[in-house]
């Protein structure tokens, strides 16, 4: 729990580069991210190690209460101490150790690690948030450590010594996290965007919604990673990367890498809610916007006419939220499912449990509806900016692959209705369609179609593209920026 509490001077001192391009963002860093008061880590120390383990415990051993104390204390005792995990990358290898920082795990890089271990490298995980799923994580990797604050890890960095640092942002939280990495570590970096801070949305809005200085961070630590990381991975379409390219002055190695379907995961035909009763049930997995989430930064969250348009032609929409809090976060949905016999509003599920469940579905889901004046003043107020609409392809559509669903995708999100036609592995819908989808539903072959998806699944699979990101590894760690990935 104390490790490293007394390199505070050396971590000052790595970072004080920070100085000479942006003080403020240099104080705000120091003072209000790592915090080195060092009270303020030892109470989140502790009040983080006692929400991990009792989340372990009360959610997936279902002790009794009165097994609680003791179920907590072996826990504790099991725990990986920061010298342990520091000693266990450090320690000599014929695998190759490539740690994975971040704040919150996304499903590409737990497809990613899956497949990097069969090709006999070893990966660690450094997670702050999201344990609820930690035992599924520790299945897909070899360690995995949640740190308390970012101070441990920072001292975790600049200890470790691996093959290669990759960190995974995301939008306010872990974008910062690539600054860490490349300042305090003397390993190869390579920073992986989940989202791009400067193309997602206006930074007047973000503003509102969150706090300014972490807005201006995280503007920041975009550009640099841009400017100093050592490989940059996007799931973006190759559009979006040149624009990115015009923007900073880019020259190092970059990668479009997507979170392509993983054999663990794919799900067989294993009977339809449709063979029951014969209509077309469609699942809709992802992130929703909760109820309390102001109009304007919705966007394309706006789910409740296409809840109406899609159950008033009689087809069956089910959806399933990433989120803890469903009745606090979720109240209209929820009224909704309880009016609307066609509609059901579901908590998420783990991957694996996921590609299970939609599979008994007839298609997957990737759908917007919105009112054409409220869409005119998103784009007037450029919310939807133009180098990153539509580019990006989402999780969800790989993970639909992976159950096997042929997809129904918008129109407007440009990238995946692309593939969607070139391996015809699904329907491409406008705005218009959507009222007359049950027809047009109706007028595919669907044996057709899931044919198409099983045949695209295996080209789009995660086991065939992980050569190309360890060729990028090898190009980052070798320095030879001059071949084309």
């Amino acid at each position: 729990m104390f490790e490293g509490i007394f390199l505070e001077k050396e971590i000052k001192e790595k970072l004080s580069e920070l100085k000479e391009i942006d003080k403020d963002m240099y104080d705000y860093l120091l003072n209000k991210k790592i915090e080195f008061n060092k009270f303020k880590v030892l109470k989140r120390t502790v009040e983080q190690t006692i929400k991990r383990y009792l989340a372990r415990i009360l959610g997936y051993q279902k002790a009794a209460i009165k097994e609680y104390p003791m179920k907590f204390i072996e826990e504790y005792k099991k725990r990986m101490t920061v010298k342990e995990l520091i000693d266990n990358i450090n320690r000599p290898s014929h695998k190759k150790k490539i740690v994975y920082v971040t704040g919150s795990p996304t499903y590409n890089i737990v497809r990613q690690s899956i497949c990097l271990r069969k090709e006999g490298y070893e990966t660690i995980l450094l997670m702050e948030t999201n344990l609820s799923f930690i035992n599924f994580l520790e299945k897909h990797f070899d360690i995995v450590y949640v740190f308390n604050s970012i101070y441990t890890l920072s001292y975790i960095i600049k200890e470790a010594k691996p093959y290669l640092i990759h960190v995974q942002g995301a939008t306010p939280s872990s974008n910062h996290f690539g600054i860490l990495a490349k300042l305090l570590s003397n390993s190869k970096v390579v920073f992986n965007f989940n989202d791009i801070p400067s193309t997602a949305i206006v930074k007047e809005d973000i503003e509102s919604m969150w706090n300014k200085e972490d807005v201006k961070l995280d503007l920041f630590s975009e550009r640099f990673a841009c400017e100093r990381c050592d490989g940059l991975i996007f799931g973006y379409s190759a559009e979006v990367r040149e624009r990115i390219k015009s923007r900073y002055p880019i020259n190092i190695p970059m990668l479009e890498f997507h979170s392509y379907p993983c054999d663990e995961f794919m799900s067989e035909d294993s009977g339809k809610y449709s063979d029951r009763d014969g209509k077309v049930h469609i699942v809709q997995g992802g992130m929703v916007a909760p109820s309390h989430t102001p109009e304007k930064f919705k966007r394309d969250g706006m789910y409740y006419k296409l809840i109406e348009v899609l159950t008033r032609q009689g087809i069956c929409f089910d959806m399933y939220v990433v989120a803890r809090r469903i009745k606090r976060d979720y109240e209209d949905y929820i009224s909704l499912s309880e009016k609307n016999p066609l509609f059901r509003f579901n908590g998420g599920l783990l991957l694996d449990q996921a590609t299970k469940e939609f599979g008994k579905y007839d298609f997957g889901a990737i759908l917007i509806y919105y009112d054409e004046k409220k869409a005119e003043i998103f784009y007037k107020r450029k919310v939807f900016i133009e180098e990153n609409r539509g580019m990006r392809v989402s999780d969800r559509f790989f993970t639909y692959l992976e159950a096997g669903l042929p997809i129904l995708i918008s129109d407007n999100y440009l990238y995946g209705a692309m593939l969607v036609k070139e391996y015809g592995m699904g329907i491409v819908v406008s705005k218009n369609d959507l009222n007359n989808l049950s027809e047009i539903i109706n007028s595919y072959d669907r044996e057709k179609l899931r044919g198409n998806v099983k045949r695209a699944r295996q080209e789009l699979s995660m086991k065939r593209h992980i050569g190309r990101l360890i060729a990028f590894y090898e190009q980052v760690v070798e320095g030879k920026y001059e071949s084309k990935l």
